[in-house]
């Protein structure tokens, strides 16, 4: 009988590991990058009853990866229906539907993700970009003619259009799969190579295209290459090449990190093939743009010191090199994925991303600086975007037409290249909201006042500055609760609430009130309402804690010292009330530095029942209510003092025009005032 226990125990782990045996194996192929074996082997695993549940999210992962939308989102609608499906399998989900037009299900899978992962706010973020697109995105009308580009695609990837020597250049997947090459793990097709082509008729890249050909042998090697930039001249090269020698992090293999690799021609001759300063083996640095005058390199990478995923990074020369590189800052970064810039001729620089509001998957988008600072990234919107992925584009000379990437259904292949033309500045009408920042006392206009436009709804922080006429200006695109709180050295911080119950293109909502800033000046009283006291005690009542929040918040944001002023009624004796009143500030000062204020910033002061704010003085006749409208505490100004520090969260002068940020950035109590 033992014997036989044994053996059936035995048996079934044996058949326990068998079945997993397939799981495992796929997952070590995804460990691998190798998504295209994963599916073989999960697509048969996802058959079984036993390994259903484990395979499909699998399956569905690497048909994501693989840009398979159509496929993915079929495999994520069957696992969010596994009993204990993850958060972020219904967050794919929601993002197969949003990349394949099903906004209204995608915003409905994005709340879900939000409900089931709050800490993560791309769940309500995204779900606000499928807003965009179902209300006021609607009302723009198109501005460019869109084609698919003929003689160039094939049915695999072709992408990332370039122009040098009046040809078209880009990437190919499509020489390797006839059996020229290795096979690339990942998709399933060949490795990247630069392939030209040129229009029949000079300079008309609208019309139609001649053959594609190799671009140039030297510049294709067994792995990845492409896409390429080209100097004005036409005389550099800067290109991407798939990293392909020992890598020095584990888990990465040898066709996932990317480097850029430049040549420069001379009498005709392409020279030797350089590699980009900044090539690691840690890190990945593709995508390299020339800027018209070569002076600016633009490229992506997921180096250090990003916002998360791939960013956009520059480098200027610098004699005969390249300065450091330089992130492009939050405004064009987000922690989702930047990618594939292109510097337009004249300072425009286009790029593609999955974070900024979009029409699902990647979105081209255009940016440029003004006063140093990068400019809120306009979404190009369709013909040029489409709920798949759109990317890469690039303008012909005389800036009027181009060419951009697409994985749109309506292609030949994975991706296709696309002509697009009449690019002239789009008809935006968009709606705004606007308000005015005044002085308090002379009720003055303040120029350069910091605005922070705050949506509680989706978390965003967009920060505003009033010209010289004190007026902030933000643009809308959906009804929706705005805090407004305006900020500015030496003035005391205003904030309101401001609700948009209608957007209409072409129309500006203004603010329901100006926002007031005080000047601060030494021995300046200020009442704090509801600081009360039981009579003939001493403690901090609860009613009271809130005002003293705001007297905290006003230390932080300003440079000052207070005297907290304490005051009694009349009732008992006036020695008595004098102790008793001292008492009662000194309990408000230690409330008050227990919350982080420094103790050498705030004094207490009792008045006893010297400084009463009505008739009831010593033998006259008073209710409860009034009496109590003695017990009060005060702040006076005693001082400003630039030696006090203010946190870096609460100093506007930190904040830059046009940035935007999640409310997670700043300290809970930032816009207490307004509530």
């Amino acid at each position: 009988m033992k014997r036989f226990i044994f053996l059936l125990t035995i048996g079934i782990l044996f058949q326990v590991l068998m079945s997993c045996q397939p799981i495992y194996k796929a997952q070590k192929q995804m460990g691998k990058y190798n998504y295209s074996g994963a599916v073989v082997t999960l697509k048969k695993a996802a058959e079984k009853e036993k390994t259903h549940n484990a395979a499909l999210p699998l399956l569905a992962d690497c048909y994501r990866l693989q840009h398979d939308i159509i496929n993915a989102k079929a495999a994520y609608a069957q696992a969010v229906t596994i009993p204990g499906a993850k958060p972020e399998t219904y967050f794919y989900y929601a993002q197969t539907l949003q990349s394949t037009g099903n906004y209204e299900k995608a915003r409905e899978m994005y709340l879900k993700y939000a409900q089931m992962n709050p800490s993560d706010s791309r769940g309500s973020l995204f779900a606000a970009h499928c807003d965009s697109v179902l209300g006021p995105w609607k009302m723009i009308k198109p501005v460019y003619d869109v084609t698919l580009t003929n003689n160039v695609n094939t049915t695999e990837s072709d992408f990332g259009p370039a122009f040098y020597d009046g040809k078209l250049v880009f990437a190919s997947d499509f020489t390797s799969v006839a059996g020229e090459g290795k096979k690339y793990g990942w998709t399933g097709r060949g490795y990247l190579n630069l392939i030209k082509s040129e229009p029949v008729t000079a300079g008309d890249f609208w019309g139609e295209m001649e053959k594609t050909s190799e671009f140039e042998n030297k510049f294709n090697q067994p792995y990845h290459d492409g896409p390429a930039t080209f100097s004005a001249e036409g005389n550099t090269i800067y290109f991407t090449r798939s990293f392909f020698g020992k890598a020095k992090r584990k888990g990465i293999y040898k066709t996932n990190l990317l480097k850029i690799y430049y040549s420069t021609k001379t009498d005709g001759t392409w020279g030797e093939i350089m590699p980009f300063f900044l090539n690691s083996k840690d890190f990945s640095v593709g995508h390299p743009s020339l800027s018209a005058d070569g002076q600016t390199l633009y490229f992506v990478s997921d180096m250090p010191g990003g916002q998360g995923g791939t960013d956009i990074w520059m480098c200027k020369r610098e004699g005969e090199k390249w300065g450091p590189p330089g992130n492009l800052g939050k405004t064009v970064n987000t922690s989702e994925n930047e990618m594939f810039p292109s510097m337009h001729g004249d300072g425009v620089l286009f790029f593609a991303s999955n974070g900024h509001p979009g029409y699902g998957a990647l979105d081209i988008f255009r940016t440029k600086t003004e006063s140093g600072l990068w400019t809120i990234p306009e979404n190009l919107h369709p013909p040029i975007n489409s709920s798949f992925d759109d990317f890469a584009i690039a303008f012909a000379p005389g800036d009027k037409n181009g060419f951009f990437s697409s994985n749109r259904p309506e292609g030949v292949g994975s991706d296709d290249i696309y002509a697009f033309r009449d690019a002239e500045p789009m008809p935006v009408l968009p709606a705004y909201i606007t308000g005015l920042v005044r002085d308090k006392t002379t009720m003055q206009p303040l120029a350069g006042a910091t605005v922070f436009l705050y949506n509680p709804s989706s978390g965003n922080v967009r920060v505003l500055k009033t010209g010289a006429d004190g007026i902030y200006k933000a643009e809308v695109n959906k009804p929706t609760d705005f805090l407004v709180k305006a900020m500015m050295p030496d003035y005391i911080a205003d904030c309101s609430p401001f609700a948009i119950a209608e957007v209409k293109p072409g129309t500006t909502t203004s603010a329901p009130r100006d926002l007031l800033l005080d000047k601060l000046t030494v021995n300046k009283t200020f009442s704090m309402q509801n600081i009360y006291y039981d009579f003939d005690k001493s403690n901090i009542r609860e009613d009271a804690k809130p005002e003293l929040d705001k007297l905290v918040l006003f230390m932080n944001e300003n440079q000052v010292n207070v005297e907290l002023g304490s005051h009694t009624d009349c009732r008992g004796s006036a020695a008595y009330n004098d102790k008793l009143s001292q008492k009662r500030a000194d309990a408000a000062v230690i409330y008050i530095v227990s919350k982080g204020i420094e103790k050498s910033r705030v004094t207490a002061k009792g008045y006893g029942e010297q400084q009463l704010t009505n008739k009831c003085a010593d033998g006259v006749a008073c209710s409860s209510a009034e009496h109590q409208a003695n017990r009060r505490t005060e702040f006076k100004i005693t001082g400003l003092t630039v030696s006090v520090s203010v946190p870096d969260q609460f100093d506007p002068a930190k904040y830059a025009e046009g940035q935007e940020f999640n409310d997670k950035l700043l300290p809970l109590d930032f816009f207490g005032k307004c509530k």
